[in-house]
This record gives structure tokens, sequence and C-alpha cells, in this order.
């Protein structure tokens, strides 16, 4: 089968940073962006405009990243596992022939448009799992959080703004992660049907 590309381009990103940075190319959906941003929006409103208390904020921050922090390292793994399972019975010629075909809103080879939406799926659980790890390591009582932001001047406003602030990205990391997992589940049926399709339209040897 001859091959309308250079074989160094299937492995020409070196490291997660790379595939990420490719992976911006691809958009979200209206819908997406709609529940990120309403799911922002009510958060702070809570956090800004209705709760005077950020001791209250603080300990739902807390409580959150630990739920979180499980949420994501399990769902990970699974998906993972899934992935490598489903990739190793993946037909060759077809995501050959992809590699081949270039995606019209991106640029980049329609193969590696798939492959960057569920890397970008892991990418995420990744970066929201450090996040969790990092709240409930360093910003425990007297942590080194707390220790760092009292030395600065104005250290409890700053507290305050950034308990805020906190208690916003933090929720909407849950909604940003289930929205990513309704993608990754849409792209294995997509993947799936585009195999099925490929069966249906090449001829058989």
């Amino acid at each position: 089968m001859h091959n309308d590309f250079d074989p160094n381009d299937l492995t020409s990103e070196r490291s997660l940073w790379d595939i990420y940075r490719l992976a911006t190319r691809i958009r979200a959906g209206k819908l997406q962006l709609a529940l990120n941003f309403l799911t922002v929006l009510l958060l702070g409103l809570h956090a800004i405009v209705l709760t005077e208390n950020v001791a209250l904020l603080l300990s739902d921050v807390r409580s959150w990243a630990q739920i979180g922090f499980n949420f994501a390292i399990t769902t990970l793994g699974f998906l993972v596992a899934g992935f490598t399972i489903f990739t190793t019975v993946a037909k060759p010629d077809m995501m050959l022939a992809m590699m081949s075909v270039p995606h019209k809103e991106t640029g980049l080879p329609t193969l590696k448009v798939n492959m960057f939406a569920f890397m970008r799926v892991f990418i995420a659980y990744l970066v929201c799992a450090a996040v969790y790890l990092a709240v409930f390591l360093f910003c425990q009582t007297n942590g080194l959080v707390a220790k760092l932001v009292a030395l600065l001047p104005h250290g409890a406003c700053i507290k305050d703004g950034g308990i805020r602030i906190a208690y916003v990205l933090v929720g909407w990391s849950f909604v940003y992660l289930l929205l990513m997992l309704k993608s990754f589940v849409f792209n294995i049926y997509s993947i799936v049907m585009n195999m099925l399709r490929w069966e249906c339209t090449v001829p058989k040897k």
C-alpha cells in the first residue's frame, strides 16, 4: 500500500506537550463551551457574591480535591486500558490511509486528529489529578501555601481571593472532566463506525 506522507510524521511528536499544542487546534463543540461557561458563572456567583465565609469554601475545595483525585486516577486507568485494547484491534491499513488525508478544520492528518482527541482526554485527566494532588499536599491548614501567603503584603486579601478562585476552578474541573469523558466515548464510537465503513468500501484482496 502506497502512503502519501513521510513516515517520520508518525513519530514527530516527542512529548505530551507537543501533542497538547497540536491538539489545541481541535475546537470544542458549542454545547461543551456553553456548559463550561455556565458552570464557571454559577460557581463564581456562589463563591464571590453569595458566600462571605471563605472557610466554608476552603473546606469544599479540600474535600473536592480528594474526591477529584480518586475519580481522575481511577477513570484514567480505565481509559488507558480501553484505549490500549482498542488500538490493538484497529486496522493498520485504515489508520495509515487516514494519515494521508488532511483534516479540513485543523490542517492536521486525519489520523493525528483522531489520536489527539484521545490524548487530549488523557492529558486533561493527568493535569486535573496533579492539581488535586497539589491542593491536598500544599493547601492544608498551616500548609506551605498558607505560610507563603502570610508572608506577602495584603496576605489576607490574597488568601480570600485565592480561595474563591480555587473554589471555582476545582468545581468547574469536575464538569470539564465529565465533558471530556463524553468526548472520549463518542470518539470510540466514531472510530468503530469508520472501521466498519472501511471494511464496506475497501475491496477485499
